[in-house]
């Protein structure tokens, strides 16, 4: 960018040097020769300039984009302290809030897909699948099966009938 600013500034130059040169020419052909010298010139200025002014506003933008990351990535570095690695099952992971850290929220755990994104999912009860209990990631989809005992939700079953037997699904 700064090769176009110098570049434009180089161009005026030249401009400046034309424009005196007019001065000191006497005839009307020559005058109207080296306007149009002029004429050219100024041209090409006024596109250098655009085209740096162009430039930068891409680089602007590209910095602010960059310093809306940073600052998304540092609040989750702050966020991401509040989890720690959990055992739902046996070879099934999920980050669980800390209970020191819940600040009035449920406990809950987040998809470690999406953790390692650097995203918070929240994983959600999908009820039954394959007669196991599941947490599903509304992100990603990552489903996780778990035997009814580790999940914590409560199961609902159907009440029983009239003569109190057990109802089936």
């Amino acid at each position: 960018m700064m090769d176009v600013i110098a570049g434009a500034f180089g161009t005026l130059k030249t401009a400046s040097d034309i424009a005196q040169g007019l001065l000191a020419l006497k005839t009307d052909t020559a005058v109207s020769t080296k306007a149009l010298e002029l004429n050219r010139v100024i041209a090409d200025v006024q596109q250098q300039l655009f085209t740096a002014q162009t430039d930068y506003a891409t680089v602007l933008r590209r910095v602010q984009d960059l310093e809306a990351q940073i600052v998304q990535f540092k609040d989750w570095q702050h966020e991401k302290q509040r989890y720690q690695l959990y055992e739902l099952a046996p070879a099934t992971l999920v980050y669980r809030v800390k209970p020191d850290m819940q600040n009035g929220e449920p406990v809950h755990d987040l998809c470690p897909n999406c953790y390692q994104d650097g995203i918070k999912s929240i994983l959600q009860n999908n009820g039954y699948v394959k007669s196991h209990d599941s947490l599903t990631c509304p992100r990603c989809q990552t489903v996780l099966l778990l035997p009814p005992s580790k999940t914590g939700f409560i199961e609902i079953s159907p009440a029983p009938d009239a003569w109190g037997n057990p109802r089936g699904f």
